[in-house]
């Protein structure tokens, strides 16, 4: 491992692209840089939804075809062969969430179920990411998540079903050898979901990782959870698979507890946010005997921060205890240039129809427009290669 790798070098974040790719990204950037204009295709996306309005052509030559990475599984395939070129993985994620009727929870199983076996015998060594919301309804989940568990018989049986669909998911990734990174979701149903998560890691992540729980680290109750599933793994003796992120659902998160005048689940800066993914990081690597990590971050801070305590903890087997992960169409200066220094790095790689990306995309744009800062740095690289191109 490199240790010393330049996390800046636009040549190498950037060598999977063509000019026309690196245009589009920026114009992309300079549309979320302007609320007016994201309020538009905002609800050019919902009109897509509610009304069919013709917007469908221009979101997929804009914000579709830089955050996604087709409509099809043969157009995803497409990609992870392209970027595992580069010593790049795939988080393969069919995207479909926020579904309601017992047809789309059985069909999207099925489909996840053969990706993770497409992905087994063609592209071994990536992922795939799993929504609990893709495989039943976050009404139902909310209510198991407030009695801990259902109570009433009919209840049971539908929670069955659910727990048997995540089951068969793990079980075909263990069979196929694809790692399963399962989802983090609005804190009001995360924790039924932890519980089913842990459940799963104590029955397949006996020898190595297969199954990680995503803990969204704005969250002030994290750091707790963390503490506590660390030891579970070692008092049961499975490995706990973390996947560490900042967090997506911010603004929802607030609004929801200002509605219910309830306290803010998450923290109130930036900064407090920032303490505590580093302190996570930090944790979790200290404790990588029983514990395999995915640092799922745009930022350098954290990622410099990870790769320091490889070294520190003399971590040997990075492969499989240190991640490294960035999101399809943002910060590929960090994913290609850990990927050049042979960290095992991917890229979260989302696909599926318009229609059903559509809050993944919305979730993308609102996240990027609230981090300035990250647009810039993002329009700075891309501007910097496109003119080194030139020379």
């Amino acid at each position: 491992m490199n240790n010393t790798i330049d996390l800046q070098n636009t040549r190498i974040a950037f060598q999977h692209k063509s000019n026309s790719d690196l245009k589009r990204s920026y114009l992309v950037f300079k549309i979320l840089q302007k609320p007016y204009v994201l309020r538009v295709l905002k609800a050019g996306a919902n009109g897509i939804i509610r009304y069919r309005l013709p917007f469908k052509f221009f979101i997929k030559k804009t914000i579709f075809k830089l955050f996604c990475a087709g409509e099809t599984l043969d157009e995803a395939f497409q990609q992870i062969k392209k970027i595992n070129q580069f010593k790049v993985a795939a988080v393969l994620d069919y995207v479909s969430e926020s579904e309601k009727t017992e047809a789309i929870f059985k069909s999207n199983t099925g489909t996840i179920v053969t990706n993770i076996k497409r992905l087994g015998k063609e592209c071994p060594n990536n992922y795939v990411s799993v929504k609990i919301t893709g495989l039943e309804d976050s009404v139902f989940l909310a209510a198991c998540n407030a009695n801990h568990f259902p109570t009433d018989e009919k209840s049971k049986l539908r929670f069955e079903k659910l727990y048997n669909r995540i089951d068969l998911i793990c079980l075909t990734a263990k069979e196929n050898n694809v790692v399963v990174y399962i989802d983090a979701e609005d804190r009001f149903m995360q924790d039924i979901i932890d519980a089913m998560v842990e459940n799963m890691m104590e029955k397949y992540n006996t020898e190595k990782a297969v199954v990680f729980n995503t803990l969204q680290m704005y969250l002030k109750d994290r750091m707790e959870y963390l503490h506590k599933l660390i030891a579970s793994g070692k008092q049961k003796q499975y490995i706990a698979g973390i996947k560490l992120v900042r967090g997506a659902y911010l603004e929802k998160e607030r609004e929801t507890a200002l509605k219910e005048k309830k306290e803010s689940p998450v923290f109130d800066t930036k900064e407090q946010t920032d303490q505590s993914f580093n302190t996570a990081v930090e944790l979790c690597l200290s404790n990588h005997k029983n514990v395999s990590t995915c640092i799922a971050s745009h930022n350098y801070v954290s990622t410099q921060l990870a790769i320091d305590c490889i070294k520190k903890y003399q971590i040997k087997d990075i492969e499989n205890k240190v991640r490294f992960s960035q999101l399809y169409g943002m910060c590929d200066s960090l994913t290609f240039n850990l990927a050049s220094g042979n960290y095992n790095v991917s890229k979260y790689l989302p696909y599926g129809e318009i229609k059903k990306a559509i809050p993944y995309l919305i979730r993308r744009s609102e996240e990027n427009s609230s981090v300035n800062a990250q647009i810039v740095d993002e329009l700075k690289k891309i501007k910097t290669e496109l003119n080194n191109r030139k020379k």
